[in-house]
């Protein structure tokens, strides 16, 4: 009662504002900013990394907040940041090593978490959540991890029902993969049974088995296909009409004599030929040769002309921890930020800068030089850019999101597909030629010292947007230099 009665005294005006203005900061600290993560799932590759987005609202210095990325389905720690420092204790083992925040943003009100090396195992949900005080927000993103395995191989194993048992084999997907057959009609028909098993990786082997009959000979076909991420891998295979007759114990006898009787008239007819063939078809052959080594002369000379495009970087886009020279024809990181305007054209989330010159009709081409270290802990990708390309957040790497390129990181040769199309066995290079084909929508990379062609990306369609050259440099290890020519 002596409590009621107290709640209910008489104040002064002065104390009476005082406690209305702190009843409302007290509201207002519990709602004073919004985490933002990403509406759409990101989708990556098997061994790359991915960066995970996520950001205050309205943007606000988070150098001092509690910081907290964790894994929805199990509730534990992925990365965790306090006031300035990293806190491991709590980390999930399996994340230990490949995980930082991606610090430049934090003055800014970026969130991001880098993690590097990818696995199946990290694919799911992931909640970033922020607390400051009284005050705390969470938001999600979904990471979808892919893998494309191998090209089926197809085997003829056993003879079955009066058909013969096809089986195809891949190996390294996820997720879980399906398996599908083409008839020689063009029909897609299921497996009668499929077995799938993971290795050491999460990776799946997949097996699939059909029983062809002798009035379906032809071309069979079998696809494994990712449905999940729409991707799949194909191989066909030939089955003739003898094939199913062996099959047929009551026919073994006629079948062996058949054969045997057509491999010695075969055989006398070859070697009575083959004299006067002999000659001829080397003739050909050596016509062939000629012919090929013409045609790729002249794809050569047709994809590098004799005076390549002279092409200068743009200052006004390059991003503030991107040093560049004097005559804007060579870049590379620094560590520290430079305080340049943030205006509209400057990339401000990825290191990146783009040329000064920009293409709408015709083809172009221009050299690229790669100094410093391949290997180790490079980061530097090259290509072309849609003029329009996203240079504030969170940029998709690939041609959806506007970018045609080739990148190396740690040693890890990959053009920017989605997902990424790995360029092993080929060898890094330190010298190759940027080739843009605005009418075919065609963008090709040529080792400059060999005249192999590295990467051409499927033709896309530019639809009149002007792209510009595009390069993004994360390491100190390297420098990018333009070259007009590659002497």
């Amino acid at each position: 009662m002596l409590l009621w009665t107290q709640m209910w005294l008489p104040v002064s005006p002065g104390g009476l504002l005082s406690s209305l203005v702190t009843l409302h900061v007290l509201r207002l600290g519990s709602a004073d900013f919004t985490v933002v993560g990403r509406d759409r799932p990101l989708r990556v590759t098997v061994g790359w990394y991915v960066v995970l987005p996520c950001h205050l609202s309205p943007r606000a210095d988070a150098r001092s907040l509690d910081i907290r990325w964790i894994r929805r389905h199990v509730s534990e720690t992925v990365h965790h940041y306090r006031n300035g420092e990293e806190l491991y204790r709590e980390q999930m083992e399996e994340y230990v090593g490949r995980t930082e925040l991606v610090r430049d943003g934090l003055s800014r009100g970026r969130l991001d978490l880098r993690i590097w090396g990818l696995r199946p195992s990290d694919d799911g949900q992931y909640v970033c959540t922020v607390t400051d005080g009284a005050s705390s927000g969470e938001a999600t993103v979904d990471v979808e991890v892919a893998a494309t395995g191998s090209v089926p191989q197809l085997s003829l194993e056993a003879y079955e029902d009066g058909g013969i048992r096809v089986v195809c084999r891949s190996a390294g997907w996820y997720p879980q993969p399906e398996v599908l057959w083409k008839d020689p009609n063009g029909q897609r028909l299921p497996s009668i049974s499929q077995r799938h098993s993971s290795d050491e990786r999460g990776l799946f082997d997949i097996e699939g088995i059909i029983v062809v009959t002798g009035n379906r000979h032809g071309k069979w076909s079998c696809v494994v296909r990712n449905s999940h991420l729409n991707q799949q891998q194909e191989t066909s295979l030939h089955i003739s009409a003898p094939f199913f007759h062996i099959a047929r114990p009551w026919m073994v006898g006629v079948g062996v004599l058949l054969v045997l009787s057509l491999v010695f008239l075969g055989l006398g007819a070859y070697l009575w030929r083959r004299k006067g063939l002999q000659s001829r078809e080397l003739e050909e052959r050596d016509a062939l040769l000629e012919k090929r080594v013409a045609g790729l002369k002249a794809c050569r000379k047709f994809l590098l002309p004799h005076h390549p495009d002279v092409v200068t970087l743009d200052p006004n886009s390059a991003h503030p921890e991107l040093l560049l020279s004097a005559d804007g024809r060579s870049v590379r990181w620094g560590r520290a930020r430079q305080d340049l305007p943030d205006t509209p054209e400057r990339f401000t989330y990825w290191c990146c800068v783009l040329g000064q010159e920009g293409f709408r009709e015709g083809r172009h081409c221009w050299g690229v030089e790669v100094k410093g270290e391949l290997g180790g802990d490079a980061w530097w990708a090259v290509g072309v850019a849609r003029d329009s390309v996203d240079r504030k957040g969170y940029m998709n790497l690939s041609p959806e999101g506007g970018i045609w390129a080739v990148q190396n990181w740690k040693g890890c040769f990959v053009s920017l597909t989605s997902p990424h199309t790995s360029l092993s066995p080929i060898p890094i290079p330190r010298r190759f030629w940027v080739c843009l084909d605005c009418m075919q929508g065609e963008v090709t990379f040529i080792d400059a010292d060999s005249g192999v062609e590295i990467f051409t990306f499927p033709s896309a369609s530019f639809n009149g947007e002007i792209i510009r050259p595009w390069f993004l440099l994360e390491k100190e290890e390297n420098e990018l230099c333009l070259r007009d020519s590659t002497s």
